[in-house]
């Protein structure tokens, strides 16, 4: 048996081999972008692949042949995400994204629920010089910021506990609205019930679906029964109106007093860093120097491998992806749209080339916004 220095000997040559064979491999990949930006073709060429990989696997030992096969698509990926990119550098048009200046200090903003709602307060948070104005649903946002009665409209996207509000993600491709902006607040949920209301008074709690699911623990632990409102602000000026002991409203400290109920205990949700998302939506995609990440919807062509090489992409372009989720096409039975947020800019040149190769090589893409991300003080 040799020694082990001997053999990391041996495959240090070896790599130097490799990488000077792939220099030579990518200046032929960039001979091969010039020639299609001279004369046409597209960069991904099924077929020609499928006959690489079949030709090369010819002399392979069998059991090597996945080990070697994985090694050539990677080849094959890099290869063309080298062409993309310079193909985009020299022609800066084959992408076409209508980038429009952002409003970043809109006059009227539209959020779902009532005041004192987490939206309202994150709605001020992020526009604190904008008119406020709450709506009944997330819906009637979308419906008001396309309709041009609102400049801009808040709603969350997802929760540290809860997880994705997938509601948003639909509307956000039903309504052709962009992300401009995305805060992130913590939540710290009370419960509250009217007058004389106690801990062991109450039965019932009301709140939204999802800050029911940031305290089902607790929920459980005192044995009430949930009940679903629109929004946590509802919900307590719902328990305001009732007035009875039985029923209270998980919500925040906020919603509380302006709806004149007891606070009966803080800190009521089951994550000690509970958090959301909120994101602005307005009409036109935006993209400005201090943008940190970006969103996008795509689905992939029914090929074997084609959700791992569309993201493997990603870090081809040294691109972290923060959030991936997939939701059902509503025409087509079990099959799926993915959204993908990922750190970035829409005027930095990787993000481009990135966006650029998706475009020709997934069956849909659809970019949602680029937009910087802050945080409310106490957020990690």
């Amino acid at each position: 048996m040799r020694k082990i220095e001997d053999i990391r000997r041996d495959i240090n040559a070896i790599d130097h081999e490799i990488l000077k064979l792939f220099l030579k491999r990518m200046k032929c990949a960039e001979e091969v972008s010039d020639y299609k930006m001279a004369n046409g073709g597209q960069v991904l060429v099924p077929s020609r692949e499928t006959e690489l990989l079949d030709t090369m696997l010819k002399d392979i030992p069998d059991e090597l042949k996945l080990e070697y096969s994985s090694l050539l698509r990677t080849t094959t990926r890099v290869s063309r995400k080298h062409q993309y990119f310079r193909m985009l550098e020299a022609e800066p048009e084959r992408l076409k994204l209508d980038i429009q200046p952002r409003i970043s200090d809109p006059k009227m903003v539209y959020y779902g629920g009532l005041p004192a709602s987490y939206q309202d307060m994150a709605c001020s948070e992020l526009f604190p010089n904008a008119q406020k104005r709450p709506m009944e649903s997330w819906e009637d946002v979308f419906r008001a910021v396309v309709n041009g009665e609102a400049d801009a409209g808040v709603v969350p996207v997802e929760n540290s506990t809860a997880g994705t509000v997938n509601e948003i993600y639909d509307l956000l491709q039903q309504y052709g609205l962009y992300i401009s902006h995305s805060h992130v607040k913590v939540i710290r949920h009370c419960i509250a019930g009217c007058k004389g209301a106690s801990l062991d008074s109450i039965k019932e709690v009301y709140s939204h679906p999802q800050a029911l699911r940031q305290c089902q623990n607790y929920i459980k632990k005192h044995a009430y029964t949930p009940f679903e409102e629109s929004n946590t602000a509802v919900a307590a000026n719902k328990i305001a109106q009732l007035g009875d002991p039985t029923k209270a409203a998980i919500c925040s400290e906020a919603a509380a007093k302006l709806y004149g109920l007891e606070i009966l205990e803080t800190g009521v949700n089951d994550g000690d860093y509970n958090q959301t998302r909120f994101i602005a939506v307005q009409r036109a995609l935006s993209a400005q120097p201090e943008d940190t990440r970006v969103s996008l919807v795509l689905t992939l062509p029914h090929v074997v491998g084609s959700l791992y090489g569309s993201l493997a992409v990603f870090a081809d372009y040294g691109l972290n992806m923060t959030e991936i989720h997939s939701r059902p096409l509503p025409d087509m039975p079990w099959n799926y749209c993915f959204y993908i947020d990922f750190d970035g800019n829409l005027l930095n040149q990787d993000t481009r080339a990135l966006i650029y190769q998706l475009t020709q090589e997934c069956a849909y893409v659809r970019v949602l916004g680029s937009y910087p991300v802050s945080q409310e003080e106490g957020t990690k």
